[in-house]
């Protein structure tokens, strides 16, 4: 049995997959199995993943009989693995060199369930900076429920900052245990909602400052472009840990509002303009009245895009959310 389960889903990554599997094939820990997950691509991804399978007994492949998306493909590699740890990695990222070997190293010390490291984010132009910076936390620490909640939260200061981007050493018994799977329902913030309910399940989360995984930012990525819809599945993970978990401790339930209040809030933006794309302006006006926290939010989102529109930005980011 593999130390290690590498689960990759893939959709239509052929452009990627050769340098994404390279990096795990890389890895000093050898003791791993890698395990590409098509979901049901219309490129060559699954010939391109078979002929790797040919090239080395540690790779495997999965091929889903329909699209299923990132929360399906993800859970049909949790079916699969079969190593006491499992390693998520997207298909077109990749980790740095000995990074499984320094995080298993870490969880013998810490004792953790989940572990995360630091992300290197790489644009499209290949600039890269670490999300977060040094001395932004310890060596190797807890990671509360709350802590992580507000890492989502939107920060100008940080735009490109969410942990839900982090990609965890996961302990396969903990999963197993609990009982823990995908919500297939999400095709957006589908890891973010995932170690949620790690957490309510009672998993240790250690993160460590080292960055070690390296995060592609695409334009056309799923987390770059999410639909009403995705956001009212969202909403719907925070609506539903709030009205369960009304017992758990202050600041994990004051941080979980602070989160649904900004999904609240993106989530009526997007309806605003739905509705403004179908000419139907008395309902975007409609929408941007529930509740003065969206009110404001949309007033600002509308002086921003007009400022846009009219070459007077400032130029920032948009803060990642998730």
């Amino acid at each position: 049995m593999p130390l290690v389960s590498v689960v990759i889903p893939a959709f239509n990554a052929e452009a990627y997959l050769i340098p994404t599997v390279a990096s795990a094939q890389d890895q000093s820990l050898t003791d791993i199995e890698i395990l590409i997950v098509d979901d049901a691509s219309t490129d060559g991804t699954l010939g391109l993943a078979r002929q790797l399978a040919a090239r080395d007994p540690r790779v495997k492949v999965i091929a889903a009989g329909r699209n299923l998306g990132p929360a399906g493909a993800r859970n049909l590699g949790l079916d699969a693995a079969s190593g006491d740890w499992i390693a998520l990695l997207d298909a077109d990222d990749a980790f740095e060199p000995g990074r499984l070997a320094r995080l298993l190293g870490v969880t013998k010390d810490c004792g953790a369930d989940l572990l995360a490291d630091n992300l290197l984010l790489e644009d499209e132009k290949g600039a890269i900076e670490p999300m977060l910076p040094s001395g932004a936390v310890p060596s190797c620490a807890p990671l509360s429920a709350a802590q992580f909640l507000i890492g989502n939260l939107p920060d100008p200061e940080r735009p490109r900052k969410s942990y839900g981007f982090l990609k965890p050493l996961i302990s396969r018994a903990f999963l197993t245990v609990k009982g823990l799977r995908y919500d297939e329902e999400l095709r957006f913030a589908e890891d973010f909602a995932f170690y949620l309910a790690c957490y309510a399940a009672g998993a240790r989360f250690y993160l460590l400052q080292d960055p070690l995984y390296r995060y592609r930012l695409r334009v056309d990525s799923l987390t770059a472009r999410h639909s009403t819809e995705d956001l009212r599945r969202l909403q719907r993970v925070d609506a539903t840990l709030l009205r369960e978990h009304q017992a758990a401790a202050p600041d994990y339930l004051a941080a979980l509002k602070r989160h649904k209040q900004s999904i609240d809030q993106r989530l009526q933006w997007r309806v605003v303009i739905d509705e403004v794309k179908r000419g139907a302006c008395l309902a975007a006006l409609g929408a941007s009245l529930k509740g003065w926290h969206v009110f404001h939010y949309i007033c600002g989102k509308l002086v921003g895009e007009a400022w846009r529109r009219l070459g007077l930005g400032c130029g920032r980011e948009r803060a990642a959310e998730t």
